[in-house]
């Protein structure tokens, strides 16, 4: 119950823009309540009115309804999300436990054309360099908890350089192709786990805040309404911040090894 005030809070305060995401995050959020609740049929019907409010769904909703399809035997719309993730880069590897299913034939066959669709109307490129930060981004973070942690050796330039690259790379990013999204990227499947998740830039964009950047802080309303971030992502941020006073990396990290140096000695 929390969680939905604290949705309504977030959203009421984007109705008064063009927010076409609102109604989709929010019946998204209620379906996976359901899901985890196995109550598979409420979940797929609230799924279904989400889809209808947006042009592009998102794939971790489009990765929950193709569960509930099946799970629900709604072999039709089963079909129906799999090319539509398919179309979306989703390998043809992903589906590969519903071998059996009325409509696998058919879509294995038909799967070229949407391995075609998705080379000419998303950017690959993207969504690798967009990866490839967040796994560096990932690194990184990790070695400044380990050196929080006294088990390795870092100078505070070192980190002011490193985590100073990330920033870079994700402004380049976005003055190259826009702010990352799934309209441009298509799904992020990751092959480890076989799975459809949201892409991680919510938590490069947390961990820049804690780096003393308040990155596109002025934006990130209008990155709601638009389906590029979780309106969850918002509170989070308000309450997300550095040691310094969040005026740059520079000044965070002089303090940051500040702080820790004295704890050290």
């Amino acid at each position: 119950m929390l969680k939905i005030i604290i949705f309504f809070l977030i959203t009421s305060n984007l109705s008064a823009q063009q927010c076409e995401y609102q109604d989709y995050f929010l019946l998204a959020d209620s379906a996976t309540k359901d899901y985890a609740d196995k109550n598979y049929k409420e979940a797929g019907k609230t799924l279904k009115l989400a889809f209808s409010k947006v042009e592009f769904p998102l794939g971790d909703e489009l990765s929950m309804a193709f569960s509930v399809a099946q799970k629900t035997k709604d072999y039709e719309w089963a079909e129906v999300i799999a090319i539509q993730l398919a179309k979306g880069g989703v390998p043809l590897r992903y589906f590969s436990n519903y071998k059996q299913s009325k409509w696998y034939d058919r879509f294995s066959s038909d799967f070229e054309s949407y391995t075609k669709y998705y080379n000419e109307n998303f950017r690959s490129e993207l969504r690798e360099r967009l990866n490839s930060l967040i796994d560096i981004d990932k690194e990184f973070t990790a070695n400044l908890m380990e050196w929080h942690n006294g088990e390795i050796e870092l100078t505070a330039e070192d980190a002011y350089q490193e985590a100073n690259s990330i920033l870079a790379e994700f402004k380049a990013i976005i003055e190259t192709y826009g702010f990352p999204t799934e309209r441009l990227m298509g799904y992020n499947y990751v092959r480890r786990l076989n799975r459809v998740e949201y892409y991680k830039t919510s938590i490069l964009m947390i961990h820049l805040y804690k780096y003393g950047e308040l990155v596109y802080v002025n934006e990130i309303p209008q990155l709601i309404c638009d389906g590029i971030l979780h309106p969850n992502l918002q509170q989070t941020l308000n309450n997300v911040r550095g040691f310094g006073n969040s005026t740059g990396i520079e000044q965070e990290m002089k303090v940051r090894f500040e702080k820790y140096s004295k704890v050290k000695e």
